[in-house]
């Protein structure tokens, strides 16, 4: 029934195409308010989408959009305004202009609210989730098109499949796997509620993220059950080139749950297929993942020649196209097998280069999470203005129509500034809360880099470690020693950036450290926090770049300086100086 009705307004439209009066067609189906109004004015949408590339229907169309602003001009109308304001925003996407309109659909937002439609308001926050391009407003909108639909019903609307769809994908980019999976089934479930508007790539999308979502949480068996039935669907394909990569691409991330459960030969000739396909669609980042997929089998297997060098392909390919992910995954296999190699040199240097990414991507993350704030705050302070709005639209219209409303229009003021005046003071609390929480975040983020600076000490120490039993198969004890004090680990500049950091995890302690110590050097300073690390002698030795011996006798001064008894030990004195007094 809906495709007969689909292809009945396509025809009814371009039959009409040469006749001005056919602006007629698009008022009478944008005047509709009832269920049928998504559906009617998809149409227009789908002829756009249609002709695209036909400039002779491009010169109609905007054609159409000039009569019908005269139109709305001389007949002013708030939803023929809305619906017209939508087409046109909609023309300009088709035709690669849309930059110019990113502010208008804000403006169609608004205009609608007075209509108090919420069908109306799912549309337009479709639009509004990718127009313009954003990550946290694709998210946003989309949850706010998806909440109004579900009450609605979904089967009212086209293309619910692809809200689902932007929420599953945007919530796997954020690490909420979980929910990722939640809204996919939801898309997969609906994939027959509308069969005109379905597009079988995004089919093929929905089942990667499925899948790599069940892979993330090492559920193996979901996994491969969502890459089958990409392999599945691409029997469908046209393309021969899409059908390829894809075909690679669900092939490799079999092998990868293979790998994953110790399956390494049926693992191996999946994962050469999907390197071979991507290298024949020149996919760069489906390179650099076939290349880190097959490290790990390698070192799984123990083979670490082939490993090192699957590892380094990945490397060079995500460097050069600045992949993140695949650059830090790649670093961390290198960083394993020249460790294993005992290549202690190039072992340091790739731990630091995979610590170095993966704070970039924390803090990468970290604005991401900002912006999704920002965003919904945004969103907010819209509605805010919103209703403001429309209030004063209300009390406007009680002035015009009579003098006795007055009594009424007062009563109307009154809870305006009220509603305002608690608006503005939950917007204020709001906005408390949430800076209250960037602050516990940033507390809990430096909580995570002195963690990581306490791992990377003792990961270091097991290196010296290692080094100085390779030393010592060709120098003395005495030599060797003297060659591991000369390889400081905490640099001035190291130190400063430990201490604020460990200032921000711990505000209390440096502030009762001097309390209980008026002589109080910089060196008793860092004593004293690697001590409230639970660091050994040794590991304070080699991150200070100083001998035990020295870290004993630099002990017993502090303890002095801290007036303890003899039955009083230092590291229990130490552990309680971050409490606040």
């Amino acid at each position: 029934m809906k495709l007969i009705f689909f292809l009945w307004c396509v025809l009814f439209s371009m039959a009409s195409l040469s006749q001005d009066s056919d602006i007629a067609a698009y008022i009478k189906a944008w005047n509709v308010s009832d269920r049928s109004q998504s559906y009617r004015s998809q149409v227009f949408f789908d002829s756009l989408l249609i002709h695209k590339n036909d400039p002779a229907f491009k010169k109609r169309y905007l054609g159409h959009i000039d009569r019908l602003k005269r139109y709305v001009e001389k007949h002013p109308d708030r939803r023929l305004e809305v619906r017209l304001l939508m087409f046109e925003i909609m023309a300009a996407r088709e035709y690669n202009y849309a930059g110019k309109y990113y502010k208008t659909i804000d403006e169609a937002i608004k205009l609608a609210y007075p209509l108090q439609d919420e069908q109306l308001n799912a549309e337009l926050y479709s639009i509004r989730a990718d127009i313009p391009p954003s990550a946290e407003t694709h998210l946003l909108y989309n949850l706010k098109a998806l909440e109004i639909q579900q009450k609605i019903g979904y089967h009212y609307f086209p293309y619910t499949q692809n809200r689902f769809f932007g929420v599953s994908a945007s919530l796997y980019g954020q690490g909420d796997y979980q929910r990722a999976i939640r809204y996919g089934k939801q898309c997969i479930d609906l994939w027959e509620i509308d069969t005109i508007h379905r597009d079988p790539r995004v089919f093929v999308f929905q089942c990667d993220i499925m899948g790599a979502a069940y892979k993330k949480l090492h559920r193996y068996d979901s996994a491969r059950w969502y890459y089958n039935r990409i392999l599945l669907a691409l029997k469908k394909e046209t393309d021969p080139q899409v059908m390829l990569l894809w075909q690679g691409i669900a092939r490799g991330n079999i092998g990868q749950t293979l790998t994953a459960e110790d399956r390494c030969s049926e693992a191996l000739p999946l994962l050469n297929e999907y390197l071979q396909s991507s290298r024949a669609c020149l996919d760069s980042l489906n390179i650099a993942m076939a290349q880190n997929a097959l490290a790990a089998l390698y070192f799984r297997q123990e083979q670490y020649e082939p490993a090192l060098a699957a590892a380094r392909q990945a490397w060079q390919i995500a460097q050069s196209r600045n992949i993140y992910p695949e650059m830090i995954n790649a670093a961390g296999w290198m960083r394993a097998l020249y460790k294993q190699a005992r290549n202690i040199d190039s072992a340091f240097y790739y731990a630091d280069v995979q610590n170095r990414y993966q704070e970039e991507e924390r803090d990468r993350n970290k604005k991401s999470e900002f912006s999704v704030i920002k965003a919904q705050l945004a969103f907010d302070n819209l509605q805010y203005s919103l209703i403001l709005a429309q209030s004063l639209a209300n009390k406007e219209k009680t002035i015009r129509n009579a003098i006795l409303a007055a009594i009424v229009l007062l009563t109307i003021i009154a809870l305006l500034l009220y509603n305002r005046k608690r608006v503005k003071e939950q917007y204020r609390m709001r906005v408390m809360e949430l800076r209250h929480a960037a602050a516990k975040r940033d507390v809990q983020e430096a909580k995570d880099k002195i963690g990581l600076f306490t791992r990377n000490i003792i990961e270091k120490n097991d290196l010296i470690d290692s080094l100085q039993q390779q030393l010592s198969d060709r120098t003395t004890e005495a030599d060797a020693s003297e060659q591991l004090r000369s390889y400081p680990l905490l640099t001035e500049e190291d130190w400063e950036k430990f201490r604020e950091q460990f200032s921000k995890a711990y505000p209390a302690f440096f502030d009762n450290l001097r309390r209980r110590m008026e002589n109080l050097t910089p060196a008793m300073e860092r004593l004293a926090a690697l001590l409230f690390l639970k660091l050994t002698n040794y590991q304070i030795a080699n991150t200070l770049g100083i001998g035990k011996d020295s870290v004993a006798r630099s002990k017993r001064r502090l303890r002095t300086g801290l007036n303890l008894a003899t039955d009083q030990a230092l590291e229990d004195e130490i552990a309680v100086l971050d409490i606040r007094s």
